[in-house]
């Protein structure tokens, strides 16, 4: 079974929105400075910059994907040498997958440019809704949409 990490304050929020999207089809784990040793994870969400970064995102391989909040500038210093597959996520236009649309109960994530998911298949440019939990807030779906749009 697939395995989502993710480094961020906003982890724990992320993590249940990944899990009403994928419906269980994948693990999912909040990385904390107090837990930074978890399973091995497919995809690492950073949404966030943390020191923790430095030691995980080295140990992603080619195979692996390293889905980073674009909106977040201090991320950049922990992102050259990774091996694995970068896509970004944010609300600037400059990001792979963004919302082109926000309302009170979802949010329209809007894919810019085709990347392959775990599977193989491309991912083309496309949009699709996602809803907004009654105590998750649009970026923490917006990352978690990211990463189901890889891996599912």
């Amino acid at each position: 079974m697939p395995s989502v990490g993710i480094v961020g304050n906003n982890g724990r929020e992320m993590a249940r929105a990944f899990l009403r999207m994928s419906q269980g089809a994948a693990n999912c784990y909040h990385i904390t400075d107090k837990q930074p040793h978890g399973p091995k994870v497919d995809v690492l969400i950073a949404s966030e910059a943390s020191p923790m970064l430095g030691s995980i995102i080295p140990s992603l391989g080619q195979d692996d994907y390293l889905v980073v909040n674009s909106d977040d500038r201090e991320i950049l210093p922990f992102l050259p040498g990774t091996q694995a597959k970068l896509i970004t996520y944010g609300f600037n236009n400059r990001a792979c997958i963004t919302a082109s649309s926000v309302s009170d109960d979802g949010l329209q994530v809007c894919i810019q440019r085709a990347f392959n998911g775990m599977d193989g298949a491309e991912r083309l440019p496309q949009e699709f809704p996602a809803k907004v939990g009654h105590s998750e807030e649009s970026e923490s779906v917006l990352g978690a949409a990211a990463a189901w749009a890889i891996m599912f």
